[in-house]
């Protein structure tokens, strides 16, 4: 069975991401261009439609002039949020490089592993990351002078992106352009799972999701007075669509933070009258439960939008007791280019991740690959105008993730209630425990966990008992400062699961207290992690029975 979008198709046009965005659009032809749209929360500075459209078109002459970057080339981006971040973008990619944006807070080896998968030709960076990066850069091979630093000045001789503005503007539509095959942006998978893979992810996946998610969010047109908080890291997926592209083809202005601040996103809410609100979960739970948000007005947003991973009802009536907005859902990955399904705000019953967005379809297949019907589990299947281009240079994951007649894989399970007819995600496949053939959902006994008012976070694996030769589930548990850590309070935990979900979801590997829950920035909970730290306590169990012996 294959499930459609009931929303009216869009047409996708055949064109690049630049000559999309500067060239007349229904938004642009409408509003102002001089009104800033991009706005620096800590110095204020800040950056109109026409003048990002200007100095786009010099430094993409410049990439090209300057640094002899041809058409292909990749240009790594590694550096936390900037108010100009998205100009940059742009200019990469009108000189019609590819952009590969990574994490900053990388490790040397996991730099290296982006900046050798994706054939880095050139490096932008912050002065603070130049240590380790011109090091790699002249290790991969990268000349001194195609390491450039956000800014306006040169630090020990490496210059500005700026450095390149030239007098020269290049033209739109761009020349020789194939929007459907030219790679836009190499983002990197999280790797919760396993070793970062190179997502490509082309013009036309891009453009198809400006237009496909903003048409199924505003019907009737994106409202000119909303403002945006930005503090959704930009080499992520989530911000790169929503923050730097979606935000500015209908020209919003976007606040920027370099990065999460609680206290800091309150202030600027209140400065900015702040509409519209993009958050992680851990987020939604700050704003629920710190005494900070009680000393701000937040009342101008009248939308929260939270992703990267689900966000349980209580949480959201618990927030919705200090913030009178709508919290409304989706699911998308990297590989879909974001979000492909989404809650209708005010429509969607709770726990519900929401409908297919226009253009887009989707079936639910069984561990054999059969198509289940409604109301049964499923591995998502999704195929559409957003869905990547592939993995680069790894035919092994391409393989593994297509199917016949161009589906792609997601590694995600979900129900399609026939009551109301929307999907539920249930979890991951990778991240379902098995407890004597049941299988048992983390997010379930997390969002259990979560609503105890003495939890603040939470994770929840697989501990591998060889006795009973099956997995039990154990919670890994950071407490609010108010609770006690003892024995007798983790086993009041245990119990209160207990008393939550039916026998093979018990938590029968007890509970263990943490100080925090390791995420990766966009929200996501780093369950590799703490399987190892599962892994390590077993290892010194071993090592001890082994001394006594």
């Amino acid at each position: 069975m294959i499930y459609t979008s009931s929303c009216t198709p869009v047409p996708i046009p055949n064109i690049d991401i630049c000559s999309f965005l500067f060239l007349p659009n229904e938004y642009n032809q409408k509003r102002a261009h001089n009104r800033p749209i991009l706005i620096d929360g800590n110095s204020g500075k800040t950056l109109s439609y026409a003048q990002v459209r200007d100095q786009c078109s010099r430094l993409a002459a410049g990439w090209r002039d300057q640094l002899g970057l041809k058409k292909g080339d990749v240009v790594a981006v590694f550096a936390p949020n900037q108010y100009d971040h998205a100009l940059l973008y742009f200019s990469i990619l009108g000189a019609q490089c590819t952009v590969t944006p990574g994490n900053p807070n990388y490790t040397k080896a996991e730099f290296e592993h982006q900046l050798r998968t994706s054939n880095a030709q050139a490096i932008v960076t912050v002065p603070e990351l130049l240590p380790t990066l011109s090091q790699l850069a002249t290790e991969c091979g990268i000349p001194r002078e195609r390491v450039l630093l956000f800014g306006d000045r040169a630090v020990d001789g490496y210059q500005s992106f700026y450095s390149l503005m030239s007098n020269r503007s290049i033209t739109y539509p761009l020349p020789e352009s194939n929007a459907a095959d030219d790679v836009a942006f190499i983002c990197f998978s999280s790797g919760t799972t396993g070793v970062a893979k190179g997502v490509m992810l082309t013009h036309r996946n891009f453009v198809a999701q400006m237009l496909i998610v903003t048409l199924f969010e505003y019907p009737h047109g994106a409202p000119e007075t909303d403002v945006i908080l930005a503090f959704l890291p930009f080499y992520h997926i989530f911000g790169l669509t929503t923050l730097c592209l979606r935000a500015f083809y209908t020209m919003n202005p976007v606040v920027i933070m370099y990065k999460y601040d609680l206290q800091k996103m309150c202030q600027l809410v209140q400065q900015h009258t702040v509409t519209v609100l993009p958050i992680v979960p851990p987020v939604a739970v700050h704003l629920a439960k710190s005494p900070i948000v009680q000393q701000y007005n937040l009342s101008s947003l009248r939308m929260i939008g939270c992703g990267a991973a689900p966000l349980g009802r209580e949480h959201i009536d618990a927030l919705n007791l200090r913030i009178n907005a709508p919290v409304r859902q989706g699911y998308g990955m990297t590989e879909t280019t974001a979000g492909c399904i989404y809650q209708k705000v005010g429509i969607s019953p709770a726990g519900s991740t929401g409908v297919l967005i226009n253009n887009m379809e989707c079936k639910l297949v069984d561990a054999d690959g059969n198509a289940v019907g409604p109301d049964q589990d499923g591995e998502i299947l999704l195929r559409g105008p957003t869905i990547m281009k592939g993995y680069i240079n790894n035919a092994t994951a391409n393989a593994e993730t297509f199917t016949e007649g161009g589906w792609m894989r997601t590694g995600d399970v979900a129900r399609f209630d026939s009551q109301y007819n929307e999907f539920f995600i249930v979890d991951r496949i990778k991240e379902l425990i098995k407890y004597k053939g049941y299988q048992v959902a983390p997010a379930e006994l997390e969002a259990v966990l979560m609503s105890h008012k003495d939890v603040a976070d939470c994770c929840v694996v697989g501990v591998y008992d060889a006795a009973e030769a099956t997995e039990l589930p154990r919670a890994y548990v950071v407490l609010q400062s108010t609770a006690d850590r003892t024995e007798a309070f983790a086993e009041q935990l245990v119990q209160y699961v207990a008393s939550h979900v039916t026998r093979h979801k018990h938590l029968r590997a007890g509970v263990r207290f943490i100080d925090v829950v390791p995420k990766s920035p966009s929200g996501k909970i780093l369950r590799r992690q703490v399987r190892e730290w599962v892994k390590q306590e077993m290892q010194d169990k071993a090592s001890e029975t082994q001394a006594r012996l």
